[in-house]
């Protein structure tokens, strides 16, 4: 489904994070970026199947950016949405459970939250539909769908996504406060 990796020089929290992210997302492949450049990510996703790549920026180390990329066998694009964090809460920090089997992951929003984040991260990871629900209780009605879901809600002022299990329903971990969405350009090498 998606493969997940770090800009060149992560922080200690920021691999903690996508070690996380790797735990609960299904199907996904957590790699060491190394000196990997963008087209060698892509060559190693489309090897192994993959149709994301989700690139995890750090700034003064803390995990700020989600960054994600499609794997076509032409060329790697950019998708045209980045995802700022304003900050994370670990597994670590918010359960002593481990991550169970998952095998589906969906999309859901709260009517409070913004829908551009729910959007974002819809095409990001490659869910075709966002749910709507009206409060946290009703993840319990999505079993039927998916196993994991990555509920986009408001909390005060914040806009948190954190990802829950569906059944028995409870937060899995990691909680991102997000920023906002940026919209980058389609392709990294458009000069016009």
């Amino acid at each position: 489904m998606i493969l997940i990796t770090t800009s060149r020089r992560p922080s200690r929290r920021t691999r903690s994070f996508v070690r996380d992210l790797y735990h609960v997302i299904p199907g996904a492949k957590r790699v060491n970026r190394g000196k990997k450049n963008v087209e060698d990510l892509k060559k190693l996703a489309i090897g192994e199947g993959f149709r994301r790549v989700l690139i995890v920026g750090t700034i003064k180390g803390n995990p700020s950016t989600l960054t994600f990329l499609a794997t076509l066998p032409t060329e790697v694009q950019y998708l045209p949405l980045m995802i700022w964090l304003k900050g994370v809460s670990l597994r670590r920090e918010l359960t002593k459970r481990r991550a169970p089997f998952a095998r589906t992951l969906g999309i859901a929003r709260m009517p409070n939250a913004s829908e551009e984040f729910a959007q974002a991260f819809s095409s990001g990871f490659g869910v075709n539909e966002v749910k709507e629900i009206e409060k946290s209780e009703e993840l319990s009605e999505l079993v039927d769908y998916y196993d994991v879901v990555l509920l986009v809600q408001r909390r005060g002022v914040e806009t948190v996504a954190s990802f829950y299990y569906t059944h028995p329903t409870f937060e899995l971990g990691p909680r991102m406060y997000l920023g906002g969405v940026k919209k980058i350009g389609t392709s990294p090498y458009d000069n016009d």
